[in-house]
């Protein structure tokens, strides 16, 4: 017994220190990492906004399911020289505070509706959507259609992703990892392999294709505990995330571009559960699907791309949204 007692005053005793470790953590990164947008409050919590550039339409970014604005940093500049380019935050990304639940698409579409009418930022906008992302920007334009003019889907999620196996090996091993990713932020774990550079291949890989500013940002991000918090949320809301996108219907004659990825490898570190060939010849299917939502629609290929086209080949994207920047100056759409 007096063993078991030293043992468990052992335990207790690194995990406080680990807390306190995570916690001072935190509290310099916030420090040395202020938001560089504005914070913006859309009733009961803010949200990070950051809009570069002037000109219209304007070109709102939204991310992965993973990410925040930081995600867009290797396009967002470029895109900046030809009309005012937005990110944000979703609640409990980046710099944003966390939102009520549940996290579904169709409250983060309802969000970032409030969070633009609030720091002014009128139409016509051309919605970039990224995985999760997509399904956002498809929520956002059926809630609110006479605002969007143009839409590029970023090897975006589908609403029938759930019901391919092989995405539900995929989604069900990353889900089951997130409550124990969380507990060994919140001990200090996960900010002890960072700074020891001991970061999964999936997020080193991210870190490779950044600017050295950016990099000890999207760490502070990756290192915050109610990122994972966040995520679960996300991850809990999506079945009905994917009903709300069934239920919203095509795109009419939108203009829309479905990029997607065709590189070498589509997610570093596979779950081992996961057939690559069976996931990758079902997720082309989907992504061409896509390409029916509107009849005036293309797809374009990023083959030198894993998932994380904005990090891979975010001058693909930048290309599409410019096509449908020209077009929509000399021939405004009209929905």
């Amino acid at each position: 017994m007096r063993a078991l007692r030293w043992l468990l005053g052992i335990i207790v005793a690194l995990a406080t220190v680990g807390a306190v470790y995570q916690m001072g953590g935190m509290l310099l990164n916030r420090r040395d990492y202020p938001p560089p947008g504005h914070m913006v409050d859309i009733g009961g919590h803010r949200l990070h906004l950051y809009c570069v550039g002037t000109g219209t339409p304007t070109v709102i970014l939204e991310a992965a399911a993973p990410g925040w604005s930081l995600y867009w940093s290797n396009m967002q500049p470029q895109l900046a020289r030809t009309t005012r380019v937005c990110a944000y935050d979703r609640a409990g990304l980046g710099w944003s505070e966390r939102g009520p639940l549940p996290r579904t698409g169709q409250r983060m579409a309802k969000e970032l509706h409030r969070l633009l009418e609030r720091a002014g930022i009128r139409g016509p906008y051309i919605l970039v959507g990224h995985s999760l992302g997509g399904l956002v920007t498809r929520l956002y334009q059926h809630d609110y259609p006479q605002e969007v003019v143009g839409m590029v889907l970023v090897d975006a999620g589908h609403e029938s992703e759930m019901r391919q196996a092989e995405f539900r090996l995929f989604a069900n091993a990353g889900k089951s990892m997130l409550p124990v990713i969380r507990i060994l932020t919140m001990l200090g774990v996960t900010r002890l392999m960072a700074s020891a550079d001991q970061l999964p291949q999936l997020l080193t890989q991210q870190e490779e294709k950044v600017s050295a500013e950016i990099r000890p940002m999207l760490r502070a991000g990756w290192l915050r505990t109610g990122y994972y918090s966040t995520l679960t949320d996300e991850s809990d809301g999506l079945i009905d995330t994917l009903e709300q996108v069934r239920r919203s219907g095509s795109l009419g004659n939108l203009p829309l571009v479905v990029i997607t990825a065709t590189g070498p490898v589509w997610w570093p570190e596979m779950p081992g559960e996961v057939n690559p060939v069976k996931f990758r010849k079902m997720w082309l299917e989907l992504q061409q699907q896509l390409t029916t939502l509107s009849t005036n629609s293309r797809q374009v290929f990023a083959d030198q791309s894993s998932h994380f086209i904005p990090f891979d080949q975010p001058e693909l994207i930048s290309h599409a949204v410019r096509q449908l920047i020209d077009r929509e100056r000399i021939t405004p759409h009209r929905p």
